[in-house]
């Protein structure tokens, strides 16, 4: 046997692969060895080394076998120009796409440290920034239909996600015309997107003052929660200047029990003279 013919052990180790990824590689015709002898033996060329480091460095960068098959069929400058910017583009949408899990993970944590720290029942002022916020609008619970609902919901949450929203459940949006007229009922649903999303209805949370309620307790209280929050505004002498926005810090996904479900409520306020 001429010493540049190895058998299948003996260029796996060479390659630094098990002798199985030769004989998977053999049967899908990836790469076969270079004969195979009467005996079955089957032997592999020095040269074969080179295609094996190809395939190795094709498979790093996470192309298909399938891919990598087909490129050996066709091998050339061009083609492999081709696959190699074909996998750069997957990096880049990979790297997008871990960067949004970064984000998301990110506003996780804080959401889940500020749960911990403040105190159920408080209402504080607060300065808050301005946020764009992807919207469906609440059904008309005089014809609400559940499964029209969650469908609207699911579908919000999909694609605001996909815009890299951290939202984890929607939000409530109870507007300042409804609140003056006594309702605490949800005028939208939304989830917050970064600023210049486009493609979907959407509304602002402007920047500015707040009064913010951390309301414990299950969504079947909130309603009171909400006019608890715009009656101590309004005694207080502040002037409502927006929308009332409901916000989950603890729901289902943290919390078996709906009684420790944690709420933020803010409510934009424009503070009067001596305020």
């Amino acid at each position: 046997m001429e010493k540049h013919y190895f058998k299948t052990a003996e260029f796996a180790a060479l390659c630094g692969v098990k002798k199985d990824t030769l004989l998977h590689y053999d049967h899908i015709g990836l790469l076969k060895p270079q004969w195979v002898g009467e005996n079955g033996y089957r032997y592999y060329s020095a040269r074969q080394l080179a295609t094996y480091d190809l395939i190795s460095a094709l498979r790093r960068l996470d192309t298909p076998l399938a891919e990598i098959r087909d490129y050996l069929t066709r091998r050339s400058p061009e083609a492999l120009l081709d696959l190699l910017r074909e996998k750069e583009a997957d990096l880049e949408a990979e790297r997008k796409r871990l960067r949004r899990m970064g984000e998301r993970l990110r506003e996780t944590i804080h959401t889940a440290e500020l749960a911990r720290n403040v105190r159920p029942g408080e209402i504080r002022i607060e300065e808050l920034p301005r946020q764009l916020l992807a919207v469906v609008k609440a059904p008309g619970f005089e014809r609400f239909e559940e499964s029209v609902y969650l469908l609207h919901i699911r579908e919000l949450l999909t694609w605001a996600r996909e815009q890299g929203s951290s939202a984890q459940a929607p939000g409530d949006i109870i507007c300042r015309e409804s609140l003056e007229q006594d309702s605490f009922l949800e005028n939208y649903y939304f989830c917050p997107v970064p600023a210049g999303t486009t493609g979907w209805e959407t509304r602002e949370r402007p920047a500015g003052t707040y009064a913010v309620l951390y309301h414990q307790g299950s969504y079947q209280s909130e309603y009171e929660a909400c006019r608890t929050l715009r009656d101590w505004v309004l005694d207080r002498g502040y002037t409502i200047d927006g929308d009332l926005y409901e916000e989950d810090l603890v729901n289902y996904t943290t919390s078996e029990d709906p009684q420790s479900y944690l709420l933020r409520l803010s409510l934009k306020i424009k503070p009067t003279e001596g305020n």
